[in-house]
């Protein structure tokens, strides 16, 4: 009976809490963005937050730079407010972050990354900033469909 129980420990601390999920508006293509103008979001206090945002875009040759909050940059085709929270296990790292892109300032997409239960016993709770970050623009901007 221990060994089942530890045999079960073991697997929900392996298996991946982490969700992500993906709301684009109808009619709005994520491989169009060339450019983005993120507006900082002060409250947000994960360290090198802008820096990876802005570094996880590059890759698909989107230009991500990061605006003063209450920014309104003017030859901004797209935008993007974000949120991000840290939560504290022996270190801190994040557990969750939504990045919403707006266009003529109505939105057109939402992208939200989840740690379940705040990540609970899985160990890749622990894995980087810039590798979250990476998850969530990857399925932001090539969407993976479930058959």
């Amino acid at each position: 009976m221990k060994k089942l129980l530890a045999i079960g420990v073991l697997g929900i601390s392996i298996t991946g809490c982490t969700s992500i999920q993906v709301k684009n508006n109808e009619g709005f293509q994520p491989k169009s963005v060339k450019q983005i103008c993120v507006i900082n979001n002060p409250k947000v206090i994960i360290a090198g937050f802008n820096d990876s945002i802005v570094r996880s875009f590059a890759r698909y040759n989107i230009n991500a730079r990061v605006y003063p909050e209450n920014s309104k940059p003017a030859l901004c085709e797209t935008t993007m407010d974000y949120t991000a929270l840290r939560t504290w296990d022996v270190v801190t790292y994040m557990s969750y972050a939504k990045f919403t892109l707006m266009k003529e300032g109505r939105i057109v997409s939402e992208a939200e990354f989840r740690l379940k239960g705040n990540g609970g016993l899985a160990l890749n709770k622990w894995r980087s900033t810039d590798t979250k970050i990476d998850e969530l623009v990857d399925q932001l901007i090539e969407p993976k469909t479930t058959k």
